[in-house]
């Protein structure tokens, strides 16, 4: 169970603070549910609500890593790739489901897959479909928002270095 003020991963919605956790009731006649208030870090203007009792919602809320924990997740899945679908629909629901998810490791997947696509196609003269490159840029932006709150990463444009095993990531030093 998370705490309140404890900082989880929700989704797409990315970095957020269980601001409380109390009873509510959504219109079902006379049934209050417990629900796990979440407000993202990135737009404090916005609330979810996670009820404790929906076992699959509650386990989209993952802990933050550590800066040792995503240098092991990268190398780990430095080779993996996503199969690449030749149909454009079929590929951009693979990508929306993938960010809508936002589970990091399937997010560093991604982005391995499509920027190691790119490459091919520019190495071939091809311009990158807006598409694609739209994908690449919330995946990015995503891991970008997780990674940044327990490491010292400063910068979007690090993540490809990371994944390509060019730096590695350091705790991100306490604010005093």
């Amino acid at each position: 169970m998370f705490e309140i003020g404890s900082r989880v991963v929700y989704r797409a919605e990315g970095v957020c603070v269980v601001s409380d956790i109390r009873n509510e009731n959504f219109g079902t006649i006379g049934k209050e549910e417990q629900y796990y208030i979440l407000t993202p870090i990135n737009d404090g203007r916005s609330t979810v609500f996670v009820p404790l009792a929906n076992e699959l919602l509650v386990g989209y809320m993952r802990e933050l890593m550590s800066a040792e924990e995503i240098n092991a997740m990268v190398d780990e899945i430095r080779e993996e790739r996503l199969e690449w679908p030749t149909d454009n629909r079929a590929r951009n629901n693979v990508f929306k489901e993938t960010l809508a998810l936002g589970e990091r490791r399937q997010l560093c997947v991604l982005v391995n897959t499509v920027t190691e696509k790119l490459e091919k196609a520019a190495a071939l003269g091809k311009k990158a479909g807006t598409t694609d490159l739209g994908v690449l840029h919330k995946a990015l932006t995503m891991l970008y928002e997780e990674f940044s709150a327990t490491t010292d990463i400063d910068t979007p444009e690090k993540i490809l270095p990371l994944l390509r095993g060019e730096i590695k990531l350091g705790e991100k030093a306490l604010e005093s």
